[in-house]
Order: C-alpha cells, then structure tokens, then sequence
C-alpha cells in the first residue's frame, strides 16, 4: 500500500503467522514493523514521517477488510514510480530503474518522468493479490549526494529520451522558430534567452520578483533584447491534459501570481519578453531548455532542468543550509552563490508556532540575496567585462 512518500509490503511465513511490514521510502529498506519490534535506517525520512504514514496505511488496510487475503499469495506486479517530490523520483527511484533493464511494468498514477521504453499501466484491482516496490536501492542523501555514474547516465537517459523520436526535428524547429520570432518583432540582433526559476511556496529568493528588471538594466550596453524563460512548478508527465485540481492546483497558481508580477515589473522595456513554463511538465521543459544561453535558479529541484539534465551554464542560489548537490558545482560553468552573502528570513507562510517548529527543516527557508551580488555574478561569468555593480544596502 503506498502512502505519502512511502510504499508498504505486508509479510507473512506459510503458516499465515510471523507479519511483518517493510517501509521503502528512499531506500530499499527504511523501515521494518513485525507485532513485536521495529526498526529503521537512521538516514531514511524522520521517524514521525514515517509512523504517520504506517498509522493511515494501517486504518486503511483494517478499514478495507484486506485481512482475508492474508491466506493468498501475492506475485509481484511490477515497480512503483509515484513520488510527491521531484528530486526523489529522479535520484531515489529513476536513477535504478535505469539499471535495472527491467522487463517488468511501471506502475504509476503520478509520475515525473518514465522513459518511453518502459512500459506504463495504471494500478487496478484483480482477483489475484499483487504487490509492488520502489526500484530504490540507496538514497541519494545516504550517499552525501554523491554523483556517481548512475547518476550520470540516469540524466543522460532523461535528457536524451525528451528529445527522442520522430518529434526531434519538429522540436528543434518549433521552439527555434519561435525564440527566433521574438527576436525579430524586437528588431534586434543581440539577445540573451535567460531560464530564471521562481518559487511560490518555500525556500523563496525574497528579491526574485524585481530580479528580472533590473538585470534588463544593467545589462543593456552588451544586449538589445532578452527573453525570460520563467520556470516553477512541474507537473506530473501523464495528465491527459487535464489540469491539476484543489490542493494540487495551488503550487501552479502561487508560481502564477509570481510570474503575473514580474510581468508587470517588466512592462516598461519593450525589448523584453516572457515565455512561462510554469505547470509543464519535465520533458515539455527539457525540450524548451535547448535554446537557453544560461540560467539563475534554486539549488534545489528548480535546478534539474538546467543544470543537471542540459548542463547549461549558470548560477544557484539557496537558503544557508540548504543544497542539494554540494559537489561538482563550483566551476567555471555553475557557480553557487556564496553563503557568506545569503540571509534567512525564516519560513515566509508559517505562524509564529509553526515558525519554531519549522526552523530546523532547511527546506522551508526563504532568504535575501542582493540582486546586485547575483548580477555581478553574471557580468563574470558571462566575460562581460564592467566594473562591478555597487552593493548598496548592508544585508
């Protein structure tokens, strides 16, 4: 039974005696509940995570009288790619189903990403038990996030398969084409294509909204015109273009209201334009990303696309704490904007109480970066060559 981020496999010996339960949340095994211990690797999701989800599955499993099928085997159905956060999916789960070269179905209601060779059903119910597992095998937080080549080849994979196909030319074509008409209705010659990720629900850059204009400002000596890719929420690859609905809706609108206001900010230059990717899903993204010459987003999943699946040049910005590939960054493609320069403002939607509760999850963090710091960032790394902008305002 799966719940939340994690999967539940329910054990018994041949003499329907001896249950026991295995919890696979970002490892093959987090977690093991018998009726008389339990146990859990000190690295996988914390210990409250973890017992409020085994606390539903359990009301869930009484609630649904499955205690009659204790007597029948169950056969294995295939592997269970459902995650709730992007970064799990690809470097818990996607990164060893790579290797797996598995001939077994995928199954999945909300998935990311499964690449086109693998074969997709739906969950359903049948008259003979089944169950199915994670293809987790280590999380990538036990290994210190560490880029191995499993790694490697899963983004390869990833990449490669978005723009595989019949469609690649198309692709190419399509989206040159129109980067290229913008261009054109500005009259001008020298552009910079900029993927800039926003955040409007945690670990939120305070200054992201008055970024864009004033990056258009100091720039305009070495570019006459600039089109903005804005990324935030990605949705689930398999939707059958219906849109998402109530809670899972509310990501995609607070990502809107931020690109609505940049889009205003943005009103008096005339040389730049706006393409909004909020809502697309990982492929629709990828395939987007081609055109882009460099991009500023969070070190967290707002990177994926950019940095990790196109290798693209740019910058990631983060909280104090929060990072999710410590290594391999800071080089002359992808820089890390220096802590030293970051300040915490704390979590920007919690209450007071929630705000003590919360100060130890790095993950919900906003924080303040002068925009004169990120830009001078860019006038380096870009070998523009101007003296640097004056940081005016003491953080």
């Amino acid at each position: 039974m799966r719940q939340g981020m994690c999967n539940f496999i329910f054990f018994h010996d041949s003499t329907n005696r001896h249950r026991w339960i295995l919890c696979q949340s970002t490892s093959f095994v987090d977690a093991i509940f018998s009726e008389t211990h339990s146990s859990k690797h000190n690295s996988s999701p914390n210990d409250n995570q973890i017992l409020n989800h085994i606390n539903r599955v359990i009301k869930n499993y009484n609630k649904a009288g499955l205690t009659q099928n204790w007597a029948e085997q169950a056969i294995f159905s295939g592997y269970l790619l459902d995650q709730l956060r992007p970064y799990h999916h690809f470097y818990d789960q996607l990164k060893w189903l790579v290797h797996l070269e598995t001939k077994m179905p995928i199954i999945s209601s909300n998935s990311f990403f499964i690449p086109r060779n693998l074969k997709k059903i739906t969950p359903s119910t049948r008259n003979q038990p089944t169950f199915s597992m994670f293809p987790l095998v280590i999380g990538s937080t036990q290994l210190g996030t560490k880029l191995d080549k499993y790694t490697d080849e899963m983004e390869k994979v990833v990449h490669d398969d978005s723009l595989k196909g019949l469609h690649r030319a198309i692709i190419d074509y399509g989206w040159n084409k129109a980067i290229n008409a913008l261009k054109k209705l500005m009259g001008k010659h020298r552009t910079l294509t900029l993927w800039f990720g926003i955040s409007g629900q945690k670990r939120i850059w305070v200054e992201q909204e008055d970024f864009l204009p004033t990056l258009v400002e100091h720039l305009k000596p070495w570019f006459d015109s600039f089109v903005f890719l804005i990324d935030g929420f990605t949705q689930y690859e398999y939707t059958d273009g219906q849109p998402l609905k109530g809670s899972k809706a509310t990501p995609i609108s607070q990502d809107l209201v931020v690109v609505d206001s940049i889009r205003k900010k943005l009103m008096p230059y005339s040389n730049a334009s706006i393409v909004n990717l909020v809502g697309q899903n990982y492929r629709e993204k990828i395939q987007q990303c081609q055109s882009v010459d460099f991009f500023i987003a969070n070190a967290g999943a707002g990177q994926l696309v950019p940095h990790r699946f196109c290798k693209k040049p740019g910058i990631l910005h983060s909280n104090e704490k929060h990072c999710v590939f410590s290594m391999g960054i800071n080089n002359t493609t992808v820089k890390l904007v220096d802590k030293s320069l970051v300040r915490d403002v704390g979590n920007l939607f919690a209450s007071d109480r929630r705000k003590k509760a919360d100060a130890s999850g790095s993950g919900l963090i906003s924080y303040s970066i002068h925009i004169e710091v990120v830009i001078n960032m860019i006038i380096t790394m870009l070998n523009l060559r101007e003296r640097p902008v004056p940081i005016t305002t003491d953080l």
